[in-house]
């Protein structure tokens, strides 16, 4: 059984008297660029994917990496299979592209029949487990583990082992020791591929709730239902099928539905029915079945009984009304101007759009040996607002939601979580964001960035002292720190491919060009 994950946030880390960021002018933020020529342009490839979560993550895709293990050093794919290093540097600033390794990108000879049924394509991505190891997915099924030396001098990198894989994006790498000195790497990749693939497939772990559930799944048809006093009237979709095809069984206490001779829905009703009186018709794919009560006025609470699976309800129309008149008394049509103050029917900041999380949050860790779930945290109806790769030999943090806040997590052993920053007022900043590609902070938590889609980018630094003090003219307040909010526009409107922040540099990667963003004298 999975351990439960508890996250607390520090209230020594929580500023409840943060009075906003001050915008500031990007007058201090010098910008360089470097013009991509043809063979060094961006790797940029799109699949006929049916798939809503594989369309989504090839529109998210990040296409700059940066080396966690030395922080002005950037990376990327050209359309030619180029891996290209760019560094930024006091010197030469934000230097030209240099080739350190050679990708293939051509298809494999062997492609699962899944990949080969959906045409699924991934973009390559590069990941660094430690300062002199590198691991390469190609995206077409291929990984490589490189050598790539002290990587602040080298110039072309050694490849010292390749494996076959499934198609997908490698997102992370970790490094870990075994025995007899021997040394072991962990990859995640991402992929998408139906549910039945995953279970058919020896290779990966599955819970056996997943399979149970999915099994049961397959067998079951989503349907309506509408309740009247005397009757109840279900809808459900099959399809092309005809009236020939489909069996339909009413009983007093059962209902059975057949497709062709394969059950799609059975279930025991909550109350009994009048079977002969019970009737069930077809047109236009919607098989209708209408459901004679045997005893009337009776309200049922649910169309079947608990164990056996559930549709959704319309509620009947006659009954809305009802009830809309019996707390009419609750509700008003008139304007109040003259609210009372000390007690405010709802909190307004409350039910902005921009705050709704579209579905519960869960945190899982799987055991590395064993690839299986380990723990698990339930985070509830929260948004989660990146990730940052604090130190290069550490497990990635992840930055969530809470009230207004952005507050970052850093997993520490199996099941203990750090917090470590807080971005104040983060949370609601970017819930406002529409536009927003890609959130990423600073290594040192100095600051946060987010980047819209095409042309602007929005950075938040935490609080800094200054040489005074701030007034606020109408609370009388006084500050000696200000939160800062910078703006940058583009000289360019093309759409933003990469995008990487470190300590003091933020570095944007566009079809054509290259941008590094000094946001401080350096």
């Amino acid at each position: 059984m999975e351990k439960q994950i508890s996250l607390k946030p520090d209230l020594k880390l929580l500023n409840h008297d943060f009075d906003g960021y001050k915008l500031s002018s990007d007058a201090d933020v010098t910008v360089y660029s470097q013009t991509l020529d043809s063979a060094e342009r961006l790797e940029k490839r799109q699949s006929s994917s049916s798939y809503y979560l594989h369309t989504r993550l090839e529109a998210l895709h990040n296409h700059l990496f940066g080396d966690p293990f030395n922080a002005a050093f950037i990376y990327y794919f050209s359309n030619k299979g180029h891996l290209l290093k760019h560094n930024f540097s006091k010197d030469t600033r934000l230097s030209a592209g240099e080739v350190v390794w050679q990708a293939d990108f051509s298809e494999p000879d062997e492609v699962s029949e899944d990949d080969k049924a959906e045409n699924l394509h991934y973009f390559a991505s590069v990941c660094f487990p430690s300062s002199d190891l590198a691991v390469v997915g190609n995206g077409q099924g291929s990984l490589h583990i490189l050598e790539t030396g002290d990587r602040s001098t080298t110039q072309s990198w050694l490849e010292s082992f390749e494996c076959t894989t499934q198609r997908g994006i490698l997102t992370q790498a970790r490094l870990a020791d075994g025995e007899a000195h021997d040394r072991y790497i962990h990859c995640l990749m991402m992929s998408v591929m139906p549910l039945q693939s995953l279970i058919n497939n020896e290779l990966y772990v599955l819970d056996e709730k997943l399979k149970t559930s999915s099994a049961s799944a397959a067998q079951v048809v989503n349907w309506l239902t509408l309740r009247y006093n005397d009757d109840i009237t279900v809808w459900i979709n099959v399809g092309t099928a005809k009236k020939s095809d489909l069996q339909v069984k009413i009983m007093a206490q059962e209902l059975r539905v057949g497709i062709e001779g394969t059950q799609v829905l059975s279930g025991t009703f909550s109350n009994p029915v009048h079977s002969d009186l019970s009737s069930w018709t077809i047109s236009d794919g919607t098989l209708e079945i209408v459901l004679c009560k045997a005893s009337e006025g009776v309200n049922w609470k649910a169309l079947f009984q608990p164990q056996d699976p559930a549709g959704e309800e319309l509620l009947d129309p006659q009954l809305v009304e009802e009830v809309n008149k019996r707390l009419a008394h609750l509700t008003s049509d008139k304007f109040d101007a003259n609210p009372d103050p000390d007690n405010p029917a709802y909190n307004p900041g409350q039910f902005e759009a921009c705050d709704e999380a579209n579905e519960d949050l869960v945190l899982l860790r799987l055991d590395g040996s064993s690839h299986k779930l380990s723990s698990m945290c339930h985070l509830g109806a929260t948004q989660h607002l990146f990730n940052s790769q604090v130190e290069g030999n550490v497990v990635p943090a992840f930055c969530i939601r809470h009230d207004v806040d952005g507050v970052l997590w850093q997993p520490e052993g199996e099941d203990r979580f750090v917090h470590t920053t807080t971005y104040n007022a983060f949370g609601y900043v970017k819930a406002s964001k529409s536009m927003a590609k890609f959130t990423s902070a600073a290594p040192d938590n100095s600051y946060v960035a987010v980047a819209d889609v095409k042309s602007h980018i929005y950075v938040f630094f935490q609080p800094e002292a200054f040489g005074g003090e701030l007034r606020n003219r109408k609370s009388g307040k006084r500050m000696n720190t200000v939160a800062r909010q910078v703006v940058i526009s583009m000289k360019t409107h093309d759409e933003i491919l990469g995008f990487h922040t470190s300590h003091n540099i933020l570095f944007v990667l566009t079809e054509k060009n290259i941008f590094g963003y000094c946001l401080r004298s350096s």
